[in-house]
């Protein structure tokens, strides 16, 4: 598999625009990141500060710059807000496999914009990039998460485990649904 986010793809629902994270974005990345909702099913460092927010800044636009992953800022077209945040990564060119990571703010839960965004980057993630398959990993108790993953047609894999992290579960989505 080979990607090119040298340009970066950028997408639009109805609603939203999915686009490249940038530095202007570091205040919001950090309140984000730092949200105790936010992370109470997410196992990770949080940044301390605005440098440390630009670091995962810089370490996310590397990624992208060598075709590592591809990270969207999910913001409302409306008030251009950042909202939260979807990302693939982990491509796998036997499997044509990418893994699906996303948070979103809790001011922004419960509208739907979250599932928005999904179905555009899954859409994405099979016709531009002919993906085969995406996996999921998510806290056990993140039932919102989980709803979302079933909701999009991903499937529990109650046989396997994320390795180093106990209180993951996993999902599949298999194919272009």
């Amino acid at each position: 598999m080979d990607f090119d986010f040298t340009t970066f793809p950028v997408l639009e629902t109805e609603r939203l625009t999915l686009r490249a994270l940038n530095l202007e974005d570091t205040k919001a990345i950090f309140g984000l990141r730092t949200n105790k909702e936010v992370n109470e099913f997410i196992d990770r460092k949080t940044p301390k500060n605005l440098s440390e927010a630009r670091a995962f800044i810089d370490l996310i636009s590397n990624q992208a710059a060598n075709n590592k992953g591809v990270f969207w800022v999910i913001e409302a077209k409306n008030n251009h807000q950042l909202l939260g945040t979807i990302g693939l990564r982990n491509f796998e060119d036997e499997e044509d496999y990418a893994e699906i990571g996303y948070e979103i703010h809790p001011d922004y839960q419960d509208r739907g914009y979250m599932s928005e965004a999904f179905k555009e980057i899954l859409k994405f993630g099979f016709k531009e990039m002919n993906l085969k398959t995406f996996e999921a990993f998510t806290h056990k108790n993140n039932n919102a998460s989980k709803a979302l993953l079933e909701k999009h047609s991903f499937v529990f894999q109650p046989e396997r485990t994320d390795e180093g992290f106990v209180n993951n579960v996993i999902y599949k989505l298999t194919g272009n649904n």
